[in-house]
């Protein structure tokens, strides 16, 4: 049965189911979408401002049940084996999309600049129409605009849940301010503060056409963000070789696709070769020769990309690749160090 509760996350009042015999709660938020929390102390080890801006950036809708995805800290191999279910028909268990401490780090912006950035492309994407206003619940506004809403508290001695404290609302909206001021004053937004209400103060806010060109420069510029396509086999045969590449991307300080794990309302092939454009680099394993893997090679390549290619040492690789420098490796243990180093070596 659903209740009425807070959010753990970001504070919304929020719809909430449980199942004690699993140590499960699964929340329907309007500001981080849906979700689930597994373990008393589910939360205990990731930063909590950086979950509460992850879950709104990525968020699945509460009101789309279009593929049953939600996020969750299950693992990632019980993730893969109710995913495989679900394609089967068996929608039991939903399409989870795993997430962890690394997952979230790693995406979250390292400098004011990319914080900037990745509003704007928020911002337009949550745009309807061109010139419209968008309105932002208080909790949306902190989420969005990357603001810490909790702090830890170094006077208590315990490293658990009751470590993290709320930061005061006025200091919220101070930096919301500050934030706010410099889109405006570069020409990216315009904006007004709404009515303060019961549940904290809410704000409109409105892409100018500086703001439209600005983005259209970040889609463009195949230089930007942190995120890299990985083209593979999927299923539960590859999960290994799928954490390991993972691993080698997360390690570099990127982020690794895999375009079954992304939300999507368009069909796979148009949404796929999205992500390759978005792409910073991309990683491509040919151990089981999958003819879609060579597509997207070669489409990435096409487009000037950077490609890294791996392989297992015992596969013959065909021969318009056969001459490209390949991480050959043995076992997936292999990968995660030398995919690393040579992301280091090629891309950064």
């Amino acid at each position: 049965m659903q209740q009425a509760t807070k959010c753990p996350v970001c504070g919304s009042v929020t719809e909430t189911s449980s199942n004690f015999g699993m140590n499960t709660v699964f929340y329907e938020c309007p500001t981080c979408g849906r979700f689930e929390l597994r373990g008393y102390n589910a939360l205990s080890k990731c930063d909590r401002n950086h979950l509460s801006s992850y879950l709104f950036y990525h968020r699945f809708k509460s009101d789309d049940y279009t593929e049953y995805r939600y996020h969750t800290n299950l693992e990632k191999e019980t993730c893969d084996q109710y995913r495989a279910e679900f394609e089967q028909g068996n929608n039991t268990h939903g399409h989870p999309v795993h997430m962890d401490e690394d997952i979230v780090n790693s995406w979250f912006p390292r400098s004011f600049a990319e914080k900037v950035d990745d509003i704007l492309l928020r911002i337009f994407q949550l745009t309807p129409h061109m010139g419209q206003q968008i309105h932002l619940s208080y909790e949306e506004m902190l989420s969005l605009f990357f603001i810490d809403r909790k702090e830890r508290d170094m006077v208590l001695s315990s490293k658990t849940y009751g470590q993290w404290c709320d930061r005061e609302e006025d200091d919220c909206i101070n930096e919301t301010q500050f934030i706010l001021e410099f889109l405006n004053n570069s020409g990216y937004i315009d904006f007004n503060w709404g009515i303060k209400g019961s549940v904290g103060q809410n704000l409109f806010v409105r892409l100018l056409p500086s703001g439209y060109s600005r983005v259209d420069e970040i889609q463009k510029n195949t230089s930007y963000g942190r995120s890299a396509l990985v083209a593979m086999k999927f299923g539960s045969d590859t999960i290994p070789l799928r954490e390991s590449i993972r691993k080698g991307i997360t390690d570099a300080g990127y982020i690794a696709i895999f375009i079954d794990e992304v939300q999507h309302n368009d069909f796979i092939t148009p949404e796929l070769l999205k992500h390759i454009r978005d792409s910073k680099f991309v990683v491509v394993d040919l151990t089981h020769q999958n003819n879609g893997a060579y597509f997207e090679e070669g489409y990435a390549m096409g487009l000037g990309k950077q490609v890294i290619q791996l392989c297992n040492e015992d596969t013959h690789l065909h021969f318009d690749v056969a001459q490209k420098n390949t991480i050959m490796w043995k076992e997936e243990a292999d990968i995660p160090e030398r995919l690393t180093n040579r992301i280091k070596a090629t891309i950064d």
